[in-house]
Order: structure tokens, then sequence, then C-alpha cells
């Protein structure tokens, strides 16, 4: 945590990550994108804007934590790899998995959204904690996988 010091206030600055703990870890690991999307519709309750999630695993591929990163509007919400990273290092995750709903009920990328995918996968490389897959999900039931149909995003 920083602190700053203003007006003789001492101010620490803090990071909100939810702990899952060893008790309420996942029994399997989560590797498929449905896995993935039905765990983090659970987390975002409020789908009529986007919330961008990150979900970060054990060495095992299990959960240990998740984060809100974002809350946008209806149709963006902002990403940076220092919001998704930093809890990463402070839980000590392996990996990890990002995603976002679109209210749109349309769960194809935009440009932008493969962008920063492609950002994560790279701050991930640099870090040592990979991105296996980054995934966008729709009230409606549909989702998309850049893992399973965008794998050079990834790679």
């Amino acid at each position: 945590m920083a602190s700053i010091e203003r007006d003789g206030l001492h101010l620490i600055r803090e990071v909100a990550v939810r702990y899952i703990g060893r008790e309420r870890r996942a029994p399997a690991a989560i590797r498929e994108p449905r896995a993935v999307v039905e765990y983090l519709r659970r987390t975002v309750r409020d789908d009529a804007r986007e919330h961008f999630v990150a979900l970060y695993l054990d060495g095992r591929h299990r959960p240990v934590a998740h984060q809100v990163v974002s809350v946008g509007t209806a149709t963006a919400s902002l990403v940076h790899p220092r919001e998704v990273f930093q809890p990463a290092i402070l839980v000590g995750a392996c990996a990890l998995i990002v995603g976002h709903n679109h209210p749109s009920g349309d769960c194809r990328p935009s440009q932008e959204d493969r962008d920063v995918t492609r950002r994560l996968r790279d701050a991930g490389k640099l870090l040592g904690i990979p991105l296996l897959d980054s995934v966008v999900w729709t009230r409606r039931g549909g989702f998309w996988s850049a893992r399973e149909l965008d794998p050079e995003t990834l790679d």
C-alpha cells in the first residue's frame, strides 16, 4: 500500500480484492470458458453497465480471488493492466482470466476488447502471470472466449 501525507493527514491507498480462501476454493480447476462465464455471472449481478472482472488463479488454475476492475457505461469500460495485475501480485496469482459483460446482448468482442486482451497478454508475459482467457458474456446466455475463438490474441 502506498501512503500519502496531505495537510497533516496520513492517507493510505487500498486495493480491494475479494480473497476466496482455502475453504471456498472451487473444487476443480476452471479450464472451460463456460465455467468461467458461470463464475463471472454469479459475481456481476448488475448487467446494465459493463463490468470488467479479473479472476485470479493458483498454480492448479483454481480461483483464489477476483476483482471487479472497472464498471463502465452501457457500451464501454476503462481497463489498464496496472489495475488488473496489482491484485494478482498481492494474492500470489499464478495465472488469470478476465472477462466482461456486454449489456447490448451481442457477445462479439469489439476491436478495443481485442486490443485490451493483447495488452493484458503482454503484461502477463512480462510479469510471469499468464492470461489464460478473455471472455465476453451476455445476460441472455451467449459468450465469446478468446481461447476458443481467437487464440492468436492470447499467444
